[in-house]
Order: C-alpha cells, then sequence, then structure tokens
C-alpha cells in the first residue's frame, strides 16, 4: 500500500503508481488534473 506522500509502506510495491495527467503552463507551473 501507499502513504498520502506516495511511499511504499508494508513491504514492496504491488504495481507502479499511475502518473496523473498534466501541463506545464509555464517554467515554474504545472497543472495537473
Amino acid at each position: 500500500t501507499y502513504d498520502t506522500a506516495g511511499r511504499v509502506r508494508g513491504g514492496p510495491a504491488p504495481e507502479n503508481m499511475s502518473v496523473p495527467v498534466f501541463q506545464f503552463i509555464s517554467d515554474t507551473k504545472i497543472r495537473i488534473g
């Protein structure tokens, strides 16, 4: 299982975490979702 920070808890990770849709808005901003 994963905690809220995305770290694996309690043994090996069962699968890779999914990557949400994202878009670079500027050099310092990313839109997620």
